[in-house]
């Protein structure tokens, strides 16, 4: 005969009984654990906000580069924050203006093909 196992999934208050009948030091650890996981829920999410702003900078680059040919910008996103002549420039500029890691780029006249590599002949 074979006994069917019922498993019963605690709720917050029965978590947080449990958790303070807990010696000090595990306690401890179960904050920690809770810390560590905050911590990586919140880098991916800014991992993928950052992508997300790349992808913007870059289709923002081509659409306006016959505009800026030749020129830095500094973009956060797709908003133009600076256009100078140096990279040193825009990037001063970006800062100032409270953009904490601006996509600084020199618009060339056509978008530079990624680079693959091989054997010379």
């Amino acid at each position: 005969m074979e006994r069917e196992v019922k498993v019963v999934t605690p709720n917050f208050e029965q978590v947080i009984k449990s958790i303070r009948q807990l010696p000090e030091p595990e306690q401890e650890r179960v904050r920690q654990w809770l810390e560590d996981k905050k911590t990586s829920n919140g880098a991916h999410e800014n991992q993928r906000a950052e992508i997300g702003r790349s992808e913007k900078s870059l289709r923002w680059l081509n659409e306006n580069r016959q505009k800026y040919r030749g020129q830095w910008v500094a973009l956060d996103g797709d908003r133009l924050i600076s256009v100078g002549t140096t990279a040193k420039e825009v990037y001063t500029k970006s800062k100032a203006e409270g953009v904490k890691i601006p996509f600084v780029e020199l618009v060339t006249e056509e978008e530079t093909p990624p680079f693959l590599g091989g054997w010379l002949s």
